[in-house]
């Protein structure tokens, strides 16, 4: 949003494509290690397959979007998308439903059924 509201310099501009770098780095790093901790052995691979998949899907599609949207001469239509797309990611985040601190790792499905769902909602 900040391209919206100031007028930016090069050097502005390439410190924040920096950070915003920086940051998606290490989501990648920390989706590598909490991806394993939820799913049980008999679908841990399938299931950090897909995750992985996912982003790097994004990773493809989102420079293509955003070019063709600023060349377009929509660049406010550009950045609201991706806002958009972070906020999506940020709801996702918080309903993640598993707090894996201390658990041991669980061998199948099965044994899933008598977890918590939620790690959000207390313990009764």
């Amino acid at each position: 949003m900040l391209p919206l509201v100031v007028h930016q310099s090069a050097a502005l501009t390439t410190a924040l494509l920096f950070g915003a770098r920086c940051c998606i780095t290490g989501t990648f790093t920390i989706i590598y290690i909490y991806a394993p901790e939820i799913y049980p052995t008999s679908v841990r691979a399938t299931g950090v397959g897909i995750g992985s998949a996912m982003g790097r899907i994004g990773g493809m599609v989102c420079p293509l979007v955003a070019v063709s949207l600023v060349q377009g001469c929509r660049q406010t239509a550009a950045i609201v998308l991706f806002v958009g797309v972070i906020f999506v990611a940020g709801i996702g985040v918080l309903l993640l439903p598993f707090e894996t601190k201390g658990r041991e790792l669980t061998e199948s499905l099965a044994s899933r059924k008598h977890e918590k769902p939620n790690a959000l909602k207390p313990e009764k």
